[in-house]
C-alpha cells in the first residue's frame, strides 16, 4: 500500500478564486454621494455670488460732444456704502476703444445713484460701454 495520504481539499469555485461576488458595501456610495453634495452646494453658492454682485453699473446714456469727447450717464446700484469705481470705454465706429476712464463714486449710502462723466477720446466716438464696476 502506498503511504500517500489523500488530502483532498474542497474545490474552489471561480467566484472564490477570483474574488467575484464580494460586495464592497455601501461606504464607497456614501462617500461619492457626500462629495457630489458638497460640490453641488459649492456650485450653487458660486452661481449665486456671481448673479448678485454687491455693485452693478449700467450705461443710461451717452452724448458725443465733439471729435475728442463723449459724455456718459451711468446708473450705479450698490448694496453697501463702499466707494465704487466703474471702468467706462468710448468706442469708435469700428468698435475699437478710443477712450477709457475710471469713474469713481465716493463711499456713501447704499442704493441707486446716477453718475455723469466726460471721457476724452483719440478720435470720434460713436458709442460707450460700462465694462466693470467694483
Amino acid at each position: 500500500m502506498n503511504d500517500t495520504s489523500n488530502h483532498a481539499t474542497a474545490p474552489q469555485t471561480l467566484d472564490e478564486r477570483y474574488g467575484r461576488g464580494r460586495s464592497p458595501g455601501w461606504l464607497p456610495y456614501i462617500l461619492v454621494g457626500a462629495l457630489a453634495a458638497v460640490l453641488l452646494a459649492w456650485l450653487v453658492w458660486a452661481a449665486w455670488q456671481h448673479a448678485t454682485p454687491d455693485v452693478r453699473g449700467e450705461l443710461r446714456g451717452y452724448e458725443v460732444v465733439s471729435d475728442h469727447e463723449i459724455s456718459v450717464k451711468i446708473d450705479v446700484v450698490r448694496s453697501g456704502g463702499a466707494a465704487v469705481a466703474c471702468t467706462v470705454r468710448a468706442l469708435a465706429e469700428d468698435h475699437s476703444v478710443v477712450g477709457e476712464d475710471v469713474v469713481t463714486l465716493a463711499a456713501g449710502e447704499a442704493g441707486s445713484l446716477g453718475i455723469e462723466a466726460s471721457i476724452e477720446t483719440d478720435r470720434r466716438a460713436t458709442a460707450a460701454t460700462v465694462t466693470d464696476c467694483a
